[in-house]
């Protein structure tokens, strides 16, 4: 018997520390009347931007008996300053135990907040639960502040290279923009050509008037002076007849 007892003796004390040494949840419990909450994250410490839960246990007071159905008539939101969003519970396979789904996006403390009623319990009130933090505390190795620089700039030089044009595309824009200018220069010496021939062709008209003119004025003189011509002939024979 005393062999017996010497044998399982550290067998017992294992199990005794593997069921007592589990770290502690940081849950923080409320109670109304004869229901008592108990509030707090679903993954412990809640790091910063990490998804997480909340979790509620819901029991009475007098007997300590799991509450089912008790969020029916419950409303919970959780609040972070002036800012609260409502949750959505879900039953676990724990009688008496409802989890929801949330992303803290905000380091420090949150707040469970209940209004309501539990088996005809009022329930109006608040938890304060576990603050939120920051995942520098476990990051391993740590991220020195030069790699974060270099990180930095090498992000900044791939988003430069990466906004550059292509030398190719730069050469064709070239080629493109001086046949652009050839063909400027080109209409402007067509359109001069053309305002010389304008002014050319304007000059001749204005002579060929003027020649006009003056074949017309001695045409006129040409007819005077034949009318005169007739008259003295006229005239001359006239006169012979008398004679």
């Amino acid at each position: 018997m005393q062999r017996l007892i010497i044998f399982l003796a550290p067998t017992l004390l294992l199990s005794f520390l593997t069921f007592n040494l589990q770290p502690a949840l940081a849950h923080e419990e409320a109670d109304f009347g004869d229901i008592k909450v108990e509030a707090g994250w679903v993954n412990e410490p809640p790091l910063l931007n990490q998804l997480n839960g909340i979790i509620l246990i819901v029991s009475q007071v007098s007997n300590g008996q799991p509450v089912n159905n008790a969020l029916a008539q419950l409303d919970v939101t959780l609040q972070k300053g002036a800012d609260d969003m409502p949750l959505n519970f879900q039953p676990t396979e724990e009688a008496g135990s409802y989890t929801a789904t949330i992303l803290p996006t905000q380091l420090g403390q949150y707040a469970v907040v209940m209004q309501g009623t539990v088996a005809g319990q009022a329930i109006n009130g608040q938890i304060q639960i576990e603050d939120v933090e920051d995942t520098a505390r476990f990051a391993f190795p740590p991220v020195a502040s030069t790699d974060s620089s270099s990180s930095i700039s090498s992000s900044n030089s791939s988003s430069s290279s990466s906004n550059q044009i292509p030398q190719g595309l730069i050469e064709q824009l070239q080629i493109v923009i001086a046949d652009l200018t050839a063909q400027v220069e080109q209409s402007n010496v067509t359109a001069t050509q053309a305002n010389n021939l304008t002014q050319s062709i304007t000059g001749s008209i204005g002579e060929l008037h003027t020649s006009a003119d003056r074949a017309y004025l001695f045409g006129l003189i040409g007819v005077g002076v034949g009318t005169a011509g007739i008259a003295i002939g006229v005239v001359a024979l006239s006169r012979r007849e008398k004679i």
